[in-house]
């Protein structure tokens, strides 16, 4: 498993990426600046001081990041990420903490490689597969082994 992680500049900030609308810039910055995943309406409440006051100002900014791969949609949690990688990509893995919330993004090749196929062979024309692994993030185990010692 390697985590692949997205460009940042010398203060350790993501960079935004080039070739977005206005209002995908809006809230691209809010879910980068995010350290947890967020739903739409907390995007809409942390942009109201920013004339942003639409929800489907955010559900459109939200769309059009998602459908050039540089966020993602936690299904399980309706809430949304950016993407630690690079560029598109048709396989997601997640981590999802259940205490905390943290989202971790991996890419895991084995799954990539046997999914595609088996996709492939069954002629069906994948355009996302999206695997959240649902657990304890290790801050979270380590606390819960504190609290019981």
């Amino acid at each position: 498993m390697t985590k692949h992680t997205h460009d940042h500049d010398e203060g350790g900030v993501r960079k935004r990426p080039a070739g977005l609308l206005k209002n995908e810039k809006l809230v691209w910055d809010v879910l980068a600046a995010s350290k947890d995943p967020l739903k739409a309406y907390e995007i809409l409440d942390r942009l109201k001081e920013r004339g942003v006051r639409a929800p489907m100002t955010v559900y459109r900014a939200l769309d059009g990041l998602e459908a050039k791969g540089h966020i993602h949609k936690l299904d399980g949690l309706n809430a949304f990420v950016v993407c630690n990688h690079e560029g598109p990509h048709v396989v997601q893995t997640f981590l999802v903490c259940e205490s905390c919330s943290t989202v971790k993004e991996l890419e895991v090749v084995a799954v990539e490689a046997d999914i595609a196929p088996a996709v492939r062979a069954a002629a069906f024309d994948m355009h996302t597969a999206r695997l959240e692994i649902k657990g304890n993030c290790s801050a979270c185990t380590s606390a819960s082994k504190a609290n019981v010692a």
